[in-house]
């Protein structure tokens, strides 16, 4: 299986530019009909309500905006507890995920492969095409991500996880 070349940018603080790449990247228009007679709603990461995720020890996540379940663009929060692993998955949609504290370690392929793994300091930004097989690691420390996409989304496993 060929290897997909993922880009990164360090973003140095910006997410201002994070969020209006994201809507230019989904095509969603600020100041859409939809939009019109709402208000700026401020939301900070830090204290947000996360949910465990069972599945994965050490993993959760929690929605700021939208969900995978829905039509149109949702950002999500996910914290990785030090040690923790998110096993190989793929996505239908792209994903952006901007590293907000921490380090992310990202890799692709069918199986984890820790010698894989490419380190995304805080401020960084991975861009993952739809459909391509990775997995994740907290080696470090705690790490904090918000993802970016357009639902709906989910996340399908390879038949050896």
């Amino acid at each position: 299986m060929p290897v997909k070349r993922q880009r990164t940018w360090f973003m140095g603080g910006m997410t201002a530019v994070i969020a209006v790449a994201a809507l230019a990247v989904f095509g969603v228009c600020p100041g859409s009909a939809s939009e019109e007679g709402r208000q700026i709603e401020k939301v900070t990461l830090e204290g947000m309500p996360l949910s465990a995720l069972e599945a994965f020890p050490g993993v959760s996540n929690g929605f700021l905006l939208g969900s995978f379940g829905t039509e149109g663009l949702y950002a999500a929060q996910g914290v990785m507890q030090r040690g923790a692993v998110f096993p190989p998955h793929a996505h239908p949609d792209v994903r952006l995920t901007v590293v907000v504290s921490g380090t992310m370690y990202l890799g692709e392929g069918e199986s984890f492969d820790e010698s894989a793994l490419v380190a995304y300091p805080e401020g960084t930004v991975a861009i993952t095409p739809a459909g391509t097989l990775h997995f994740m690691a907290a080696l470090d420390g705690e790490v904090s991500v918000l993802e970016i996409g357009s639902g709906p989304s989910g996340a399908t496993f390879p038949a050896s996880n």
